[in-house]
């Protein structure tokens, strides 16, 4: 019934293995330990790069979307009554019950759903249907679904959902005042607390231009480098990798294989698919061979401390040692590994370039 796709999943997982790179596969050793990289890689420049410079501006609007955001954090939801009308923004709990052709369908139903009206998490036309009714209704929604619905059985089909409206609740925002930055901030005035955040957007900018230099330095240092050849049994276990990942992300969205297949790559010819996983494959070994050899040659390390701060980072994420296993088959002491070589490769080349003026 939600407009969750296997696109999202697939986002998420392949973010996830694409991220992690350089380890092995079930054990503690590292893919690459014992091999020479240079038989394997012609590294083209990486120090003494041009990169643009950037520049940044905060503006007004920026400082008061932040202020909104802040107000909307502290916002109560305050419960309607039986004659009030639902309108865009109220979160309704309903329950629900579909047919199509007169039948019900898997996934069509459920009890005491709670539903943002306007979120477009249900099928488009759903939750309009229910603005302007009021609590305690009955409401009649039809809907129609797109023909490439995840869900084969009701894709490109008409349907009839009987919603009952049990509750709803709507946000009231508080008003920005000086006794709210007073209550709420570390600040006394309304300039304090605005200045305050023109440092935090500044902050968050300069980080995402640098972030952008980085990826521009990469891709040039990629670009100048060759790959004499691929270690065999390393792009053997990434393909692997890739490919158990479909048919965990299929198990995960109630799809087959070969419906997940067209909605991630548009078609289900699985020796397209091969090819694609191996393109994707030799691209991210050429990326973790760079990114060792670039360590290796310029003695960059991390400290244990910060591969703790790495570790306790993706547990906040919600990954554990069983997830990152089953999405990748390495530790999570192999994920700290990779991920802090990579930002300490990215950080060199980049305080190594020319920034052109």
């Amino acid at each position: 019934m939600k407009r969750r796709t296997i696109i999202a999943l697939a986002a998420s997982i392949m973010g996830m293995i694409l991220c992690m790179g350089l380890t092995g596969c079930g054990g503690e050793k590292e893919l690459y330990d014992g091999l020479n990289l240079d038989d394997y890689l012609t590294v083209g420049e990486y120090k003494g790069l041009e990169v643009d410079a950037y520049k940044i501006k905060v503006s007004e609007q920026e400082i008061q979307d932040k202020v909104e955001a802040a107000l909307k954090e502290k916002q109560e939801n305050k419960k309607l009554g039986k004659k009030q009308e639902l309108k865009k923004g109220d979160t309704a709990n309903i329950d629900y019950s579909g047919k199509v052709d007169g039948k019900p369908f898997d996934g069509g139903d459920s009890e005491g759903f709670d539903l943002e009206l306007g979120s477009g998490s249900f099928i488009e036309g759903f939750e309009d249907q229910l603005i302007g009714h009021k609590v305690g209704d009955t409401v009649e929604v039809k809907v129609h679904f797109p023909d490439d619905y995840q869900g084969e059985k009701v894709a490109g089909k008409d349907a009839v959902f009987t919603v009952k409206i049990n509750s709803a609740t709507r946000p009231k925002v508080p008003k920005y005042t000086v006794d709210f930055v007073k209550e709420n901030t570390d600040f006394d005035t309304k300039e304090a607390y605005e200045e305050s955040l023109k440092k935090e957007i500044y902050k968050e900018k300069e980080e995402q231009a640098k972030n952008e230099q980085k990826t521009s330095l990469w891709s040039d240092v990629l670009e100048a480098t060759e790959v004499k050849k691929y270690p065999e049994d390393v792009l053997a276990a990434y393909e692997e990798v890739f490919d158990a990942q479909i048919d965990t992300m299929a198990e995960q969205a109630g799809m087959t294989r070969s419906e997940a297949l067209k909605q991630m790559y548009g078609t289900d010819d699985e020796a397209k698919i091969k090819s694609i996983i191996e393109d994707s494959t030799k691209t991210l070994i050429k990326q973790e061979m760079l990114t060792e050899y670039i360590a290796e040659k310029e003695g960059l390390t991390y400290t244990d401390e910060e591969k703790e701060k790495t570790i306790a980072e993706v547990e906040g994420q919600g990954y554990d040692d069983e997830t990152v296993k089953q999405y990748t088959g390495r530790t999570m002491e192999q994920y700290a590994h990779i991920r802090l070589l990579y930002e300490k490769v990215q950080d060199f080349i980049l305080d190594n370039a020319k920034v052109k003026k």
